[in-house]
């Protein structure tokens, strides 16, 4: 894994790769889109194929705030916490995009953009537009059943997804899916629980879904942790999912 860091004019580019030469690629087409518009999301071609780039400025206090968890609490940027929670994913058996390079530009101290790549999922489409398209019964108990397990083991292992919306999931086979957006979680300390995970992903279910999904969670979940309290999870959960449901869109 390559962390170099690159000294540009006005500052440094914070850069986390898994290739040198993937950091380079990246690092150029960051930079030049950079001096274009600071906020970016679209495919380019970075080593053998295909990749997802996003690009976001930090500005305000998003900044400072930013700069001071990282001096003080040593927490990354989004960005690159996202790579790293990428990495933990795809290492533990879970499906997720591969991450390629993941980096931020730094100038007098406080972080100016950051951006993410990550190789393209072909064939993919987020649980989201599946469920939208997705008519047959079968077909759609069956990828929810799959997201159900899944998520159950990812939080028997502790590390939380904290914004797992139906759009931050993406379904890549009959029985498969892989997860976006994980930048806000990872493993302890969180701020959330593992019911928030299941309120963000069951607030955009419909009453038959969010059955299905929830009963298989629950079931998974008491079959790995033997102090699960079913009842007390599942009050939370519809806690959380009230609040979602009826916040300010």
């Amino acid at each position: 894994m390559a962390r170099p860091e690159v000294p540009v004019a006005p500052g440094r580019l914070e850069l986390l790769a898994r290739t040198e030469e993937e950091g380079r690629q990246a690092a150029e087409i960051a930079l030049a889109a950079w001096s274009q518009a600071p906020r970016h999301g679209r495919f380019v071609e970075v080593g053998a194929g295909r990749a997802y780039f996003k690009m976001s400025p930090l500005a305000g206090k998003s900044r400072v705030r930013y700069a001071l968890k990282r001096g003080l609490l040593r927490r990354p940027l989004p960005r690159l916490a996202e790579f790293a929670n990428l990495v933990w994913l795809r290492e533990h058996g879970f499906g997720a995009p591969e991450p390629i390079a993941a980096g931020a530009l730094w100038s007098r101290g406080l972080p100016r953009f950051q951006f993410l790549f990550t190789r393209e999922v072909e064939g993919a489409r987020t649980l989201a537009a599946f469920l939208a398209e997705e008519r047959d019964p079968g077909a759609r108990a069956e990828v929810l059943q799959a997201l159900a397990k899944t998520v159950a083991r990812m939080h028997a292992l502790r590390f939380l997804h904290h914004d797992l919306f139906p759009r931050n999931v993406l379904v890549t086979g009959p029985s498969d899916v892989a997860f976006l957006d994980c930048w806000a979680g990872g493993l302890p300390p969180q701020m959330r629980a593992p019911a928030y995970d299941l309120a963000c992903l069951t607030s955009e279910l419909s009453a038959a879904d969010l059955d299905l999904l929830v009963e298989n969670y629950v079931t998974a979940r008491s079959t790995q942790d033997r102090n699960f309290d079913r009842d007390r999870f599942l009050r939370s959960v519809e806690r959380v999912r009230r609040a979602l449901v009826t916040a300010p869109r």
